[in-house]
């Protein structure tokens, strides 16, 4: 009897159990040095200060989590019926640990992918992380877009501070008009139109790319016009996500004592955007996220203090998101190991079945 699985799907899945594995290890590791270097002391102190309300932002930023999952689940659809929601949540919840672990908040999203290619087709996996990475990236622009001019409106900010703002939305802007635009022409089809001019491939391969992803480029395109029922499904998902990250934040902000101003929630929820996609650029934003909310607090009539235990709290939630992250994904990678030893056994009990009938 030979093995139903065609060699080329083997390597494949090979190869993505090697690299799972190799970035479970990388988040263990990353882990244990974050919590080495965690002040447990001012941490324990600023969580019970918090108090009960700790729970309440843990709980809605783990809803949050699942809204994700369950938006990814139905941006795959009609594939979304060849996976379960638990197993698209655990591979979620892995890929956002590896995210908050490492620096750029990229190989999450690798891990994210090879998790679920074992169980949908590669291509739909990639086009619906495709879909929901916009439309969180477009939701949370729109905050800024919305929300800087009037915090600009409310508070008499520095002009350096000024400057880097305006600056900031002339790059923001524009490359949201560029996405949307690669969108409506084939965002993958225009990187590999890219990659091609560039000559770091060749022609061919250019050309084989763009009619292997010509599907995936079709699934994205239904952001903008065109959705199916699992698109608009995945879309409402992704709004109550934000609506529960919302609440979260405001929660933090009530939990450490700060007086709520409108000019205060509205500064922290478009300026603050800008500081935790710089900070991402190192794990658990150590060090921007402290010094970047102490400047924005102070500016907005809080106290820097207040920022600093706006970040002690936001990491300590990470942490526990990336702890039970990596927990799912351990149980994950044993079960897979473990299926993979039975399908080993049984192929090995019913050849020797056969040979003894023989």
């Amino acid at each position: 009897m030979s093995d139903p699985a065609p060699p080329e799907d083997k390597k494949k899945r090979s190869w993505s159990a090697i690299f799972n594995l190799v970035m479970l290890v990388v988040g263990a590791c990353a882990l244990a040095w974050m919590l080495r270097s965690t002040s447990w002391h001012e941490l324990r102190n600023v969580i019970t200060g918090v108090g009960v309300l700790a729970a309440v932002i843990l709980a809605l930023e783990l809803g949050g989590m699942c809204c994700d999952a369950a938006a990814l689940k139905a941006f795959m659809a009609p594939e979304a019926r060849m996976v379960t929601y638990v197993r698209v949540l655990g591979s979620w919840a892995s890929g956002r640990a590896i995210n908050v672990l490492t620096p750029f908040s990229a190989l999450g999203e690798a891990t994210k992918v090879t998790m679920l290619s074992e169980y949908a087709p590669r291509a739909r996996v990639l086009s619906s992380m495709i879909l929901l990475s916009v439309a969180r990236l477009y939701l949370e622009v729109l905050f800024m877009v919305v929300g800087i001019p009037i915090t600009l409106l409310l508070v008499d900010l520095p002009d350096a501070i000024k400057v880097i703002v305006f600056a900031g939305m002339a790059v923001i802007i524009p490359a949201m008009i560029a996405l949307g635009f690669m969108i409506q022409r084939g965002a993958v089809a225009s990187l590999v139109g890219i990659l091609r001019r560039v000559r770091l491939i060749g022609a061919e391969r250019a050309a084989n790319w763009k009619e292997k992803l010509k599907e995936t480029d079709q699934h994205i395109r239904e952001l903008h016009k065109q959705r199916t029922s699992g698109t608009r499904l995945g879309m409402l998902f992704v709004l109550i996500s934000k609506a529960l990250t919302v609440s979260s934040t405001i929660l933090i902000m009530v939990g450490i004592g700060v007086e709520l101003s409108p000019a205060l929630v509205i500064g922290v929820l478009s300026v603050g955007v800008l500081i935790t996609w710089v900070s991402s650029t190192v794990p658990l934003g150590m060090g921007l996220a402290d010094g970047g909310n102490y400047a924005l607090y102070t500016l907005l009539g809080a106290s820097g203090d207040h920022g600093m235990y706006f970040a002690m709290i936001a990491r300590a939630r990470s942490l526990v998101i990336a702890i039970v992250g990596l927990a799912a994904m351990s149980v994950i990678h044993a079960q897979g190991r473990y299926a993979s030893w039975q399908i080993g056994r049984k192929i090995i009990r019913l050849k020797a079945e056969r040979a003894a009938e023989g």
